[in-house]
């Protein structure tokens, strides 16, 4: 007849993982020193060594003592947890706490604890300390559930998943762990089954979810270096290089509907630059890709493919061809033209007009290179025209 395996000391299982919770920690700081404006990251790291020094001041401090060492390690506790929540919130693209309620939420909940302790005894600081933890991993998961999904990447989908997961499962075992000690007092906090698998779990997690959050910081930053290679860095509208990603990617679909190319020029804009400075001129140029890019559809496209000039593709509708791309170019020389725009100091108004060419319609990938050559010869016309017009390409028409 075997004997039963003996149950793994706590304290083993409370040193390892607060090795994890440190080792990861600094691993994290030491991205966010080559990255100090990753989302979440500079919480995280605080976050994650702070867990760790307080779980290793209350394995020193004792327990199930209530001394000032345990009560520094359960206010540690409560205000890294209270960091890492909000860094998954900066991560996720929500604000973050100021730091006026965070230490307010965090007084609150410290303040229960030891009132708790003080009133009742140690189970019940034990029962306050896990449900205020239990809590806010919950608050977490249903942040990552609510804004981790359709907002996010589809590369991020995966880890954000598993991020759910493991935050999840700790905030089931730690409310479970404050029930357990709730009913079975202060001796089954550090013994028994319950409390095996919350340590050995959190241990685990501590590895998974600190190399987890670097796997989600890094396909962050290398998503944000492909959109810096293909956006324009003034207007944030596609440059050359992101407009033939896209106008390669629409032709590769299957029964890809045709393209008009709208070329876009910002008129006397040398003028506007020697009248009021480049600073100006740069805001005219912001002001008039917020203004093109409000007007388009979903599927259509803008990029500034030179120091005034826009290029536009629509996507017809085989119901109305190229109605949609004369509706459009339009729109966007209203829109432009009701600008109101001021100088980079404030002091006098500026005034903008845009001329716009339209080519025929383009089926193919070698239509639109030929399309874009249509659309500016009809763009010339339009200047030709006196400027602030639109100018649909005729093959019968002289250039």
């Amino acid at each position: 007849m075997h004997s039963p395996a003996p149950a793994m000391d706590p304290f083993t299982v409370i040193v390892m993982l607060a090795i994890h919770l440190v080792g990861s920690g600094g691993l994290m700081f030491l991205i966010w020193r080559l990255m100090p404006s990753a989302p979440g990251l500079g919480r995280w790291w605080v976050a994650s060594c702070l867990f760790g020094v307080a779980y290793l001041g209350r394995l020193f401090g004792g327990l199930e003592t209530l001394d000032l060492r345990a009560l520094a390690g359960d206010g540690l506790m409560l205000f890294a947890v209270l960091l890492f929540k909000d860094g998954v919130r900066d991560f996720v693209g929500r604000s973050v706490l100021r730091w006026p309620l965070v230490l307010a939420l965090w007084a609150v909940m410290f303040g229960a604890e030891v009132g708790a302790a003080l009133l009742i005894g140690p189970s019940a600081r034990h029962v306050v300390l896990n449900g205020a933890i239990g809590g806010m991993y919950a608050v977490m998961t249903w942040i990552l559930l609510r804004d981790g999904g359709g907002r996010q990447t589809q590369p991020l989908r995966a880890p954000l998943r598993l991020l759910t997961l493991l935050l999840g499962g700790l905030a089931v075992l730690t409310l479970l762990r404050a029930w357990d000690i709730g009913v079975g007092g202060i001796d089954v906090a550090f013994d028994g089954l319950l409390a095996q698998v919350f340590y050995i779990y959190a241990s685990l997690t501590a590895v998974v979810v600190g190399l987890t959050l670097i796997w989600m910081l890094f396909l962050r930053l290398n998503g944000q270096l492909a959109d810096q290679a293909t956006r324009d860095a003034l207007t944030g509208v596609l440059n050359r290089h992101g407009l033939d990603q896209v106008v390669a990617q629409h032709f590769a679909r299957r029964n890809a509907p045709p393209l008009t190319a709208l070329l876009v020029d910002i008129d006397h804009f040398k003028k506007i630059n020697d009248s009021y400075g480049h600073a100006t001129g740069d805001r005219v140029l912001q002001a008039v890709a917020q203004a093109l890019s409000a007007q388009l559809r979903a599927g259509d496209f803008v990029a500034r493919i030179g120091g005034e000039e826009f290029l536009i593709g629509c996507v017809e509708e085989p119901q109305r061809p190229q109605d949609m791309a004369r509706a459009l170019a339009t729109r966007l020389n209203q829109s432009v033209h009701q600008l109101q725009l001021r100088t980079a100091d404030g002091a006098s108004a500026v005034t903008c007009t845009v001329s716009v060419g339209v080519s025929p319609s383009c089926g193919n990938l070698a239509a639109w290179h030929n399309g874009n050559e249509q659309a500016d010869q009809a763009l010339y016309l339009a200047k030709q025209a006196g400027r602030n017009t639109v100018h649909i390409f005729n093959p019968n028409q002289p250039a």
